[in-house]
């Protein structure tokens, strides 16, 4: 083709043909410049694409991470109301210091309500990819960015009252521990392997009393009560970002079908 443009423009100036070469010369530029436009039109058409299915890919990454991280947090939010709600009755027990109320629950209220932890561990291996590599701009949506990165900041930051949560559980522990087992109903001393029965009513009686009567119980439960209520609602908005984000990315899916 090259060789074909030159034989013209040679014939053209041994002709004499000196306005038709520059026409001819002008021409043969403009076709160059076309075929440049169009090989980059076509180039970055190539880019878009290729940068569109990395995004799906990604996107679907980030659908299948957060629809995990919703279960989790779900779960969580459900087992620390659990939680919450069984130290609150210990609670109501040791303010009515009544000897029959509730007293075949005690166990449950302690074991379930003052000894129980829970922990949430989402996932965040897809947008920490992300970060690492760089690819992060493979993501169009602002908003999406945004969420993720306040979402992976909450992870980060941690909850403030991690220690002071983990030191009430250890006191609990310590104030329960020569009685605790005592609270424990029949199946469950069964499994852990304590052979021994339960104790009669009088004995249990004065157990419970004795255990109303400790003034080292109350106060750490009451505070574990409140710090627990605090995580409560650091999960509560977990949750709300994984359903933010969820919706985001499914959002992005959809429009690119």
């Amino acid at each position: 083709m090259i060789k074909l443009f030159r034989k013209i423009r040679q014939n053209l100036l041994s002709e004499g043909k000196t306005g038709k070469y520059f026409k001819y010369a002008i021409g043969e530029i403009v076709l160059v410049v076309i075929g440049i436009l169009i090989a980059l039109n076509i180039n970055n058409w190539n880019e878009k694409q290729k940068e569109e299915k990395s995004e799906i890919l990604i996107l679907k990454t980030l659908q299948k991470d957060f629809t995990e991280n919703k279960k989790i947090y779900s779960d969580i939010v459900d087992k620390q109301t659990f939680v919450i709600d069984n130290c609150k009755s210990l609670i109501e027990c040791f303010e009515r210091k009544d000897l029959q109320y509730k007293r075949d629950s005690i166990g449950k209220f302690i074991y379930y309500g003052a000894f129980n932890y829970y922990r949430a561990e989402p996932i965040l291996g897809t947008y920490e990819a992300m970060i690492g590599s760089g690819n992060l701009n493979v993501l169009k949506s602002e908003t999406l960015k945004s969420k993720l990165a306040l979402f992976s900041s909450e992870i980060n930051q941690g909850f403030e009252d991690e220690t002071l949560s983990m030191n009430l559980l250890n006191t609990l522990h310590n104030e329960f521990k020569s009685i605790g087992t005592l609270f424990l109903d029949h199946r469950t001393r069964q499994f852990i392997g304590l052979s021994k029965a339960k104790e009669d009513g009088v004995f249990q009686n004065k157990i419970i009393s004795n255990l109303y009567q400790n003034p080292n119980i109350l106060h750490p439960l009451a505070m574990k009560t409140g710090v627990e209520t605090n995580r409560l609602n650091l999960y509560v908005k977990m949750l709300d970002y994984s359903n933010e984000i969820l919706n985001l990315v499914e959002s992005e899916l959809k429009e690119k079908k």
